[in-house]
């Protein structure tokens, strides 16, 4: 019988021996286990000193303690009544803080769904279609998103400004002028991630 004989009886499947799987032993990982308990601290501490904050009797944050040493709930109070007391002053200001957190919702809402929907949109183009300007398209996405985002301030208002100059919705002070923008300064990154969700869908 030679080697490449394929009448011969194929060799007996070999049962290969389970290695039970050890768990390490807190001796071994204490370490890991303080470092998470350490950035774990680090990372709820400014929760924790605005939670503070809110619950304390004094108008200042600067004199805030680590521990709510004068507990109370006027803050809110002012708050839901649309009052704040000035802490330099003693008047009280107006501030619509029902208003401003609607407003905020809405603004984050609106910007979230529309990001969310056009990036699905171009990231699905990129990732099923070969067209001429794919690759230097999503090179210019890449580009665009290594720059900080404060460098585009002045070139944001003056856009806005102009514009709103010619159509008046998307001037200065209006909620669809804010929504584009935000529009404008998450899709570059929210393109890639979903470009490559959608490379790994057969």
């Amino acid at each position: 019988m030679t080697a490449y004989d394929v009448t011969a009886a194929p060799a007996a499947p070999v049962a290969l021996e389970k290695v039970p799987h050890r768990r390490p032993k807190l001796a071994e990982t204490w370490w890991r286990h303080l470092v998470a308990i350490i950035a774990c601290l680090v990372a709820l501490f400014p929760v924790w000193f605005v939670a503070v904050a809110a619950f304390n009797r004094d108008p200042s944050v600067s004199g805030t303690s680590y521990l709510p040493l004068h507990f109370t709930l006027h803050n809110f109070g002012e708050l839901l009544h649309n009052t704040v007391k000035d802490a330099s002053s003693g008047s009280t200001l107006d501030a619509p803080y029902l208003r401003w957190l609607m407003n905020t919702i809405l603004v984050a809402g609106v910007a979230g769904l529309f990001t969310v929907l056009i990036s699905a949109f171009a990231a699905y183009a990129f990732s099923r279609f070969r067209f001429k300007g794919r690759r230097f398209g999503m090179l210019s996405l890449l580009l665009v998103q290594m720059f900080p985002q404060i460098l585009l301030v002045v070139a944001i208002y003056l856009i806005m400004l102009n514009t709103g100059s010619i159509f008046g919705f998307l001037g200065l002070d209006s909620f669809i002028a804010l929504i584009v923008v935000y529009l404008g300064g998450a899709m570059g990154v929210n393109t890639w991630l979903m470009k490559g969700f959608f490379d790994t869908i057969p």
